[in-house]
């Protein structure tokens, strides 16, 4: 429970600081991992994340998913769709 706390800390951190986050679960997964990885994970393969994500210490991705809901049940306000930001976007 400890982890699942700090997973939510994070998540709102990332909510109230990206509203772009708020309705895109794959940018706030993108955004929590380069944020808290001790590498910039944006630069690596998908299947490679997916596949080592324990190895990054980092929560695999319906773990975020979850946080963002219940942070979002709690907080209202951070539910709305805003203007994006940049943080960690991935442009082809």
């Amino acid at each position: 429970m400890n982890k699942q706390k700090t997973v939510d800390s994070k998540v709102l951190a990332i909510l109230r600081e990206c509203p772009e986050t708020r309705y895109d679960d794959m940018q706030l997964i993108l955004c929590y991992y380069n944020r808290y990885s001790y590498m910039r994970v944006g630069d690596l393969p998908l299947e490679d994340i997916v596949n080592n994500y324990k190895g990054y210490g980092l929560p695999c991705f319906e773990t975020i998913r979850r946080a963002r809901q219940r942070v979002q049940s709690l907080f209202p306000e951070l539910s709305r769709q805003c203007s994006g930001c940049n943080c960690g976007n991935i442009r082809m």
